[in-house]
């Protein structure tokens, strides 16, 4: 197989075969991370506001992700260990790689002339068994630049990135000569509907965090100049660009709590401190009735309800029904565990914001108190 050729395949686990875990894709992510899950508010119709959910595969700020090689040679594992480790310096999680026992990412070595990774909590819905990350030519005689730019690029993947040609900025930004691009991945054994899946396939804007687009990204496949019209290319990134480890770090922020307690009745002053944070609460209701949850303050915060006891199912958002541009969900809310997101209007801004919670008193008893819109 030609150099040229080494490109992140789209023989994944869950496409086509292989041990399947007990989650789905969309479970996986909502159990994991209560962010993942988002509200986007869409131009409102006739009468009735509209809003987009979004599924990330972000894991859990701050959490330690277990890796395990399940084979391969030793001096082949202690160099891949090595450059994995890098990421650390990039987000708020730890990679700690064990001998045996459970692990989220279990790296193999078998299946040759591919190399490929499960995306971010996407391993979670493999059998626990299974490999959720293939090295497919590396071996104790690569050359170190090749073993950056491929483990780099895998657990880029296993973090939650996705390719950067399929970024839903990068549609229309390379100038593909199709017929040309199926031929040349025929030579590894794709087919059709694998370069469109891998190759020309875009993101939608409401499935993914992202960027504008980056051709420097350790996220880019290399584009011959003969697979573009005109003059066109990008050469083997084997670097993190500056805008992978500013992005990195904005989804796993070192400053954020990964979950923070909120009590009925109590206000918590909070910062969205960078582009596309969102910030997680929990709360507790230990009776039913009416509760009023707000933010207030000078951002244009946009507030979802997640529960009861499951923080994939959306109860409520809101956008703009409190003051000015705050939000304000009123609700009926039985016993149980609740979770609250915050996250700016703007995918690129930040600011200042507070959020509460408190129980509706009963009009005839408190007179002018607040009552749902």
């Amino acid at each position: 197989m030609k150099h040229t050729c080494k490109i992140c395949s789209p023989f994944v686990p869950g496409r086509g075969g292989g041990e399947s875990g007990p989650l789905s894709s969309d479970e996986a992510a909502s159990n994991e991370r209560v962010g993942n899950l988002r509200v986007t508010p869409l131009r409102a119709g006739p009468g009735r506001a509209r809003a987009a959910v979004e599924r990330l595969k972000l894991w859990q700020n701050g959490r330690t992700l277990k890796v395990r090689f399940l084979d391969g040679d030793a001096a082949v594992q202690a160099k891949v260990r090595a450059i994995a480790r890098e990421w650390e310096a990039l987000a708020n999680l730890k990679l700690e790689f064990v001998a045996s026992g459970a692990a989220q990412i279990r790296v193999s070595f078998a299946e040759k002339g591919f190399s490929w990774s499960t995306v971010g909590t996407d391993a979670l819905a493999v059998g626990t068994q299974a490999a959720t990350m293939n090295y497919g030519w590396l071996d104790p005689d690569t050359e170190l630049r090749e073993y950056q730019r491929v483990v780099r690029h895998e657990f880029g993947h296993a973090l939650g990135m996705i390719h950067e040609h399929q970024n839903p900025a990068a549609q229309g930004q390379i100038p593909w000569d199709k017929p040309k691009v199926y031929a040349y991945y025929a030579q590894q054994g794709w087919d059709k509907d694998d370069v469109d899946f891998n190759i020309f396939q875009v993101y939608s804007e409401d499935s993914t965090n992202h960027t504008g687009f980056d051709p420097t990204s350790i996220m880019e496949y290399a584009i011959p100049d003969a697979l573009t019209v005109g003059s066109y290319a990008v050469g083997w990134n084997t670097e993190f660009s500056p805008m992978d480890i500013e992005f990195m770090k904005r989804q796993y922020p070192r400053a954020a709590p990964a979950m923070t307690e909120l009590s009925p009745g109590q206000r918590l002053s909070a910062e969205l401190a960078t582009a596309g944070e969102v910030d997680e609460y929990r709360f507790l209701v230990p009776e039913a009735a009416t509760y009023i949850m707000s933010t207030e303050g000078p951002s244009d915060a946009i507030l979802t309800l997640h529960g009861p006891g499951d923080r994939g199912a959306v109860i409520s958002w809101d956008d703009d029904r409190g003051q000015g541009s705050n939000a304000r969900i009123v609700r009926k809310l039985h016993p149980g565990e609740y979770w609250l997101t915050v996250r700016h209007k703007q995918p690129s801004a930040t600011g200042s914001y507070s959020v509460g919670v408190k129980k509706r008193q009963s009009p005839r008893r408190s007179p002018g108190s607040d009552t749902e819109n």
